[in-house]
């Protein structure tokens, strides 16, 4: 049978152009076969990388190089089947409109031989499998990368209703900086344009490997993209273990899912583990391991529908990467992820803009429910990294984060889509900078002080999360119709692994509330927070900008603390709160000055913490604390 190459351009067309991303659309090379037999030294033997034998097919794999110096990977396709064929095209049709890093490139086929040919790159560091089985053991934060690399693959193939159907460590490669790149999709199955991703669909055309399928694919047909979800957990397994599926020896009643489970319950986990990968010596890596099982038994759950989808998994994974343990937060609240189009219908194709941030734009929209949201457009779509980072980073921290002063977030269009947005409530007030600057009317000191506290308790609910703010000020301040407090914009928020006092970055925030320890050194802690914090209630004692104040060279922190060492607070204090006021208000706000001032103090180790801000604000309020007991 003689391939043609309008065969290969009907392949390349026969899928809708509303299926995959525009940009990803291109024409691939057609190679002639004696250009890549010369590529191959002829398909000599010594160039045979590998022979995959298939549930539906065979097979072989040579290394070569083509003129241009690309080291190349062709397949093969011996048999002339239909199906081989078929499978042939089923691959070159996904490869060629979803191109990723992590995905292996095509880079063309051939046409003109009897044998299919596919050429794709040549990845130097082999297959997963094989390191399994080296002498050499990968250490375990290259595992866990690979682990990340693979769901992102699969998140994206998911995305695009793609199913892999055949996840293996075999058909994982890894380029010589040890990144994966996930390969083989000829068993691959699109879903029918129209049919939601994580539908379930019974077939009776089954495919994959022993050890690595899906149970409930295998006996009852169910397909879906759970299928690899499950497929991921065994390779999970693999990494912890260093142990191919093919070797866990079970009986009948017990699967690997029940093995691990027991495993973790009995607390004898570290039996299944590789001794090599350093656990036994290092709490932190024993601590992502154990969590790395635990993801593995969601995984490999029965029914489908108990399995957390890639797009989760890959969260988790990230959340580890990052010191964070807890894997079950997807199970509290899963994000909903919205299409472009919805998004654009709710904000009547963005019509109203409530602000604007460094990293986006925030839009009012109103959802078909009725539910009124705030909708998060991020800036620069073409940085796709920059952007892909900063809106993960976003929804990550707000996704697993859940307290009656942060704004809620609701949900997210997908990390592979072009329009990266976030859908948070609606707060219908506005924000605290506007209430102070802009607004005819004052807030009254017992608003304020209201605010305080509450902001304050954000931030120690943050802080014992893990997570530094890192911009905390009063246009992140938002308010509700009864001006109950909900910080917003987590753009530039940041983990801070167990056991860790700070992390060094490079400055972000707004100039006038940054934390000049931070702002020279790099290095933030919550006590940037306290800082910004403090800057915060400077503003709320004195309805003063922030910024430059007028007729000094100072910012209101340097210029509130310069006053009050003068003995001159009444010059910060918003004149209404101290002409005529009751005596018990001006020594609330001379507190709360008092309270600012600590809260500004360089270096940081003279600041309270927030759970001591906190403290002294509720005592303020109750007329119990004052500024000599703070400790």
């Amino acid at each position: 049978m003689r391939l043609r190459c309008d065969l290969f351009e009907c392949c390349f067309t026969s899928t809708s152009s509303d299926t995959f991303p525009k940009h990803s659309k291109s024409k691939w090379r057609i190679f002639s076969y004696k250009e890549l037999a010369k590529a191959t030294n002829y398909f000599e033997q010594s160039h045979c990388l590998r022979k995959g034998i298939e549930k539906r097919g065979f097979t072989t794999q040579y290394y070569g190089t083509l003129e241009d110096g690309r080291e190349i990977t062709v397949q093969c396709f011996k048999e002339d089947k239909r199906y081989i064929l078929q499978q042939f095209i089923n691959e070159t049709v996904i490869l060629n409109y979803l191109p990723h890093k992590n995905i292996v490139s095509i880079y063309g086929c051939s046409s003109h031989h009897e044998e299919p040919l596919l050429v794709q790159e040549y990845l130097s560091n082999g297959n997963l499998a094989a390191h399994f089985q080296s002498n050499i053991s990968l250490p375990w934060h290259k595992r866990l990368d690979i682990a990340i690399d693979i769901a992102n693959a699969l998140d994206y193939l998911h995305y695009y209703g793609i199913i892999h159907r055949n996840v293996k460590s075999s058909n994982i490669l890894l380029h010589e900086n040890f990144s994966a790149k996930v390969g083989s999709l000829h068993l691959s199955r699109k879903l029918p344009d129209g049919v939601p991703v994580d539908a379930t669909h019974l077939t009776s055309d089954r495919v994959g490997s022993s050890g690595y399928i899906d149970p409930e694919y295998l006996t009852k047909g169910q397909l879906s993209v759970k299928n690899d979800v499950y497929s991921f957990g065994v390779v999970l397994c693999e990494l912890l273990s260093s142990q191919l599926a093919k070797n866990w020896v079970l009986n009948e009643e017990e699967n690997l899912a029940t093995l691990l489970s027991r495993k973790l319950e009995n607390q004898s986990l570290v039996e299944l583990l590789d001794p090599r990968l350093g656990f036994q010596s290092n709490l932190m890596i024993k601590q992502v391991m154990t969590a790395t099982a635990e993801l593995a038994v969601l995984c490999m759950k029965c029914p489908q529908e108990s399995r957390p989808n890639m797009e989760q998994v890959l969260e988790i994974l990230y959340q580890m990467k990052q010191g964070r343990y807890k894997i079950n937060s997807f199970c509290t609240k899963a994000l909903k992820i919205f299409h472009h189009a919805d998004l654009e219908e709710a904000t009547n194709n963005f019509g109203t803009c409530l602000g604007e941030g460094g990293y986006g734009s925030v839009y009012y929209g109103k959802l078909k429910d009725g539910l009124e949201v705030a909708i998060k457009r991020f800036h620069d779509e073409n940085e796709t990294e920059e952007t892909i980072n900063q809106f993960m980073k976003e929804s990550e921290i707000l996704g697993l984060l859940h307290h009656q002063n942060l704004v809620s977030l609701y949900g997210r269009t997908s990390r592979h889509s072009n329009k990266h947005m976030l859908v948070y409530e609606y707060i219908s007030n506005g924000t605290l900078s506007k209430h102070l600057h802009e607004s005819s009317s004052k807030l009254p000191w017992h608003t304020r002080l209201n605010i305080a506290i509450e902001t304050a308790t954000a931030l120690v609910y943050l802080h014992d999360s893990g997570i530094i703010h890192r911009d905390v000020k009063g246009s992140n301040i938002l308010l509700d119709e009864n001006f109950i407090v909900k910080v917003a914009d987590f753009g530039f928020s940041r983990s801070l692994p167990d056991h860790v006092t700070h992390v060094t970055t490079i400055p972000v925030g707004t100039r006038a509330y940054i934390d000049p320890d931070y702002y020279l050194s790099g290095r933030v802690s919550n006590k940037s927070d306290v800082y910004s914090f403090g800057v915060v209630l400077f503003e709320l004692i004195s309805s003063i900008r922030p910024s430059l104040v007028a007729g000094t060279d100072n910012t209101l922190a340097q210029f509130a603390k310069d006053k009050i060492l003068n003995s001159e607070l009444k010059e910060i204090v918003d004149p209404s709160f101290w002409r005529g006021s009751d005596k018990n208000i001006v020594k609330m706000v001379t507190a709360v000055a008092e309270l600012a001032f600590q809260c500004v103090q360089c270096p940081k180790e003279l600041r309270p913490s927030m759970k001591q801000v906190l403290e002294t604000l509720e005592g303020i309020r109750k007329g119990k604390w004052g500024f000599n007991q703070i400790t």
